[in-house]
């Protein structure tokens, strides 16, 4: 494919800005723990996980001007038990810009001031930075005049310096680095679609044989989705690849082709639903004597169709996923014909862990 327009097509999809901070949003969220002992192990030794950290999103968009909401970056604010009895709270900045920025030091200060200004609490600070240079480590912020000034020191931990260690003893089973190496497969290779497709495959392939529960493969797939995105066509090579290498492996997700299977299902529905169109639309017109009603017909028939499509595509998805459905599954489904009822159930269909909690949905 080499100098067509198909491939230019897909290497400048490739190039565009990626919207990484959703998927790490999601790291702190859910494998909190799994994180600090990856990139901070001094301060995850130091916190009592006998207690789950409460997250202050409420404390944290006080603190956080309007105009900054929506920048590439995550920030996080917890608070955590440490080991002897107290509390302490936990700033965790993480850059996902992939540049260098030289207003990072002042920015955590005046973060980690404004925390303690307003709520009386010195947190910790942390930031996780996800460009790819190796000599940029920013540590401490300082200013001074006449005698006057302050030093503020944070702690960084580089993603960068992960590269390869897949399979450190170190990290063994630590869902976070499955998230960091997705994160240095697409800035290695997303410019080359095929190769990005091929590391996504073995990231994969070694996370199924990790051992996780079909809950943590779920999340952990869901992420990998996220960050290494992949062109409809190397989607379709993907799914045949992974049942090849992975035959006995029940799927306990397919978040990598949710994006697809809506498109596929929706482009079904419109070929349904224009030929059914057609041949009721003329009908109705000959009855009719009238194009009207072969305007009618097709719009009719086109909405069927998708509707039907629909249906049929979470039904697929559940049986897939699940095996048998239950009958009084199926029989909800198929009397539904809301278009975006159905399009938010195909996307529960492949995000949910079980039939039972899809069936508590409906």
């Amino acid at each position: 494919m080499k100098g067509s327009v198909g491939a230019e097509r897909i290497t400048r999809d490739m190039a565009k800005p990626l919207n990484q901070d959703s998927p790490w949003k999601d790291t702190i969220d859910q494998f909190t723990r799994s994180l600090l002992e990856v990139t901070f192990p001094e301060v995850a030794a130091g916190i009592d996980w006998s207690v789950r950290p409460k997250s202050l999103e409420q404390e944290l968009h006080q603190i956080t001007p309007a105009s900054e909401i929506g920048a590439k970056r995550v920030d996080k604010l917890l608070k955590v038990r440490i080991l002897d009895g107290t509390d302490q709270w936990l700033y965790i900045h993480i850059e996902v810009q992939m540049h260098y920025d030289p207003d990072l030091p002042k920015r955590l200060f005046i973060y980690h001031y404004r925390i303690f200004d307003k709520y009386g609490v010195s947190p910790l600070t942390l930031a996780i930075l996800g460009d790819t240079s190796r000599k940029w480590r920013p540590t401490s912020y300082h200013y001074q005049t006449l005698g006057c000034g302050i030093t503020f020191l944070f702690r960084i931990c580089k993603t960068i310096d992960f590269k390869g260690k897949l399979d450190d003893p170190r990290y063994l089973h630590q869902q976070t680095l499955f998230v960091i190496a997705a994160h240095l497969g697409t800035q290695q290779y997303r410019r080359t679609p095929q190769q990005l497709s091929d590391y996504c495959l073995e990231l994969t392939v070694k996370l199924y044989n990790e051992g996780y529960s079909p809950s943590e493969v779920h999340l952990l797939h869901r992420l990998i989705d996220w960050l290494m995105p992949l062109s409809d066509a190397l989607k379709i090579q993907f799914r045949k690849q992974l049942q090849q290498r992975l035959p006995k492996k029940t799927m306990a997700h397919i978040t990598l082709f949710e994006e697809l299977a809506l498109k596929e299902g929706l482009e079904k529905g419109i070929q349904k639903g224009i030929q059914k169109g057609l041949v009721e639309g003329r009908q109705k017109g000959r009855q009719e004597g009238r194009q009207k009603g072969r305007q009618e017909g097709l719009v009719e028939g086109l909405e069927k169709g998708i509707v039907q499509t629909a249906r049929e595509s979470i039904l697929d998805v559940l049986d897939t996923r699940f095996g048998q459905v239950p009958a009084s599954v199926r029989e909800r489904i198929n009397a539904l014909c809301s278009e975006p009822k159905l399009k938010d159930l195909l996307r529960r269909a492949v995000r949910t862990p079980s039939i039972e909690e899809f069936q508590a949905t409906l």
